[in-house]
């Protein structure tokens, strides 16, 4: 645990806190250390936010690719000639972490997804969760996303991604006419160009729909075994 702390501590790291974390330091060390690892083959230009935020438009319209050996490849491309990096790490036991960002330096930035609920409502969200930390947190901070990340930061992350997947305004119109049929979602999510498992995951969140409801929407993924 002191190693873990020291090590941090001289990396300036702002540790996101949760009770979900406690006692898996280690784990996660290890986790994070893979994604560094797998990042380092990566080739990025130096960061630019006004082309990462371009970038952000391309990707969002990747989400209708239900095939991850289409998007994962043009997401990192896309990604990289921003200057962010992106990277796939299953998850290892215990740890409950859905993604993690923080900079590797000044001009590169580290996206480390785990595809924890092999979903791609959760996949898409948390992508573009990390992407809004990227955004609008600065360079200093490690944001590591599980169970109850509830403070302000994670807050406006998630705002950022709901809003950036759904613009509230097209979001409200849709929870107004109380239209939750397998048609009404996929006619929706064609109208605003993103995959129909996204609109339910955002239902379900928002306690709009039960989460037994129109799951078969969303696509599901597995790691594949090298």
């Amino acid at each position: 645990m002191h190693q873990w702390e020291s090590v941090w501590e001289q990396l300036d790291v702002a540790y996101r806190k949760s009770t979900v974390f406690e006692g898996h330091c280690v784990t996660i060390s290890a986790w994070l250390r893979q994604g560094e690892i797998d990042a380092q083959n990566i080739d990025c230009s130096p960061f630019d936010t006004k082309l990462f935020k371009g970038a952000l438009e391309k990707i969002r319209a990747l989400t209708c690719e239900s095939d991850p050996g289409v998007f994962v490849p043009s997401l990192q491309n896309i990604c990289a000639a921003a200057g962010v990096a992106v990277v796939f790490v299953p998850e290892l036991p215990k740890t409950h972490v859905s993604g993690a960002t923080r900079w590797l330096n000044k001009d590169k930035a580290l996206i480390q997804l785990s595809l924890r609920h092999k979903s791609n409502d959760h996949l898409w969200f948390t992508f573009f969760h990390e992407a809004g930390h990227i955004i609008k947190h600065g360079k200093k901070a490690l944001f590591l996303e599980g169970n109850g990340m509830d403070d302000v930061y994670e807050k406006e992350a998630n705002e950022f991604a709901s809003h950036f997947l759904i613009p509230a305004k097209l979001f409200n119109n849709l929870v107004s006419q109380q239209a939750f049929s397998k048609t009404a979602i996929k006619v929706f999510a064609r109208d605003i160009g993103i995959a129909p498992g996204i609109v339910v995951g955002q239902l379900q969140h928002r306690q709009f729909m039960p989460y037994t409801h129109c799951n078969y929407l969303k696509v599901r993924y597995t790691w594949t075994l090298k």
